[in-house]
């Protein structure tokens, strides 16, 4: 690792994003933070495609090296971070071979589909996407994927020299959006989500049994990064509203309880206090789009204080169910 402190280039709503936020906490890492507005498309600008070419988030830079995608970013912070805890054990060792497998497991969640298909189709959530209406108006959603394709396809007549990252990214977006407007596609990745979270009850029914009345996590008594993308998982899952549907407590009780209990580590406060910043980001710009610049103030400012009345929607709904 460089003398310089690492730098995240990261979304603070981004699912992905989250994963290597709450690694770079757990380890206690000090890092800059440059936040990359995908609601503005600041991660298809020149500059950041120049840096990865697919335009994604999170990016982590650590001196000249770059590393992208967050299970490479969490692989290489816990390589190079000497602080705080293990995160992910030595894959010749009975425990990182269980690691690995469910992180594996859990990434193949395709929980973008999901995302997106409940933004689409808002009734498949059991009790309701906890965002506000602004946010979540379809008609603007579908008008903005609309103009997210068309800028793609501008962008590589424009930049000649990354046409053919800008190329590359407009297919993928495309496809991903005819996924997501497909209800019948988004119920079977739903599905797919039940039987997933079952054999997650199973994970940790076997983990409590072997800790010996010692807390557990997702593979015995550390923490790892098996729990990072499950802690991640189940806070989106909550808000889309979809608590009730995979974590009932009478249906998945340690589930159930693994919820309760992730809201009480350190990190999890740090990430969803972290993410909690995004929405306002997010209001300002549903806000600007919507009505003529005079009285986006006002708006910002009942964006405030629907955060302030709605905390425990959107942050301590992950605790409270």
């Amino acid at each position: 690792m460089s003398d310089n402190k690492l730098t995240l280039y990261y979304f603070q709503a981004s699912y992905y994003s989250q994963k290597a936020t709450l690694a770079l906490f757990e380890k206690g890492c000090p890092f800059n933070r440059k936040i990359i507005n995908i609601q503005n498309g600041e991660q298809k600008t020149p500059e950041y495609m120049k840096m990865n070419p697919h335009g994604l988030v999170p990016l982590l830079k650590d001196g000249e090296k770059i590393v992208v995608e967050s299970e490479k970013i969490i692989d290489y912070v816990d390589d190079q971070v000497k602080s705080g805890p293990t995160l992910v054990p030595d894959p010749s060792t009975s425990v990182g071979k269980e690691v690995k497998r469910l992180r594996e497991f859990i990434d193949a969640i395709r929980i973008e589909i999901i995302t997106y298909g409940l933004l689409f189709n808002p009734e498949l959530s059991t009790s309701g996407v906890k965002l506000p209406k602004m946010i979540i108006n379809v008609k603007r959603f579908k008008e903005k994927t609309q103009e997210n394709v068309a800028s793609l396809e501008e962008a590589a007549q424009k930049y000649p020299d990354l046409r053919d990252s800008y190329i590359a990214k407009y297919q993928k977006t495309k496809k991903f959006y005819e996924d997501t407007k497909n209800k019948e596609n988004v119920i079977e990745h739903l599905e797919d989500t039940e039987h997933r979270c079952e054999y997650l009850e199973e994970c940790l029914r076997r983990s409590k049994e072997s800790s010996g009345g010692e807390e557990y996590w997702l593979t015995g008594t550390q923490f790892n990064a098996a729990d990072i993308l499950l802690v991640v998982f189940m806070d989106r899952i909550v808000m889309l509203g979809l608590e009730d549907r995979y974590f009932c407590k009478t249906k998945r009780p340690l589930l159930y309880d693994y919820l309760q209990r992730i809201g009480q580590r350190k990190s999890v406060q740090m990430l969803r206090a972290d993410v909690k910043t995004a929405f306002t980001m997010i209001l300002w710009n549903a806000a600007k789009a919507a009505v003529p610049y005079v009285v986006v103030l006002g708006l910002a400012i009942g964006a405030g204080v629907w955060l302030m009345k709605n905390k425990s929607r959107v942050i301590n709904a992950f605790v409270e169910k």
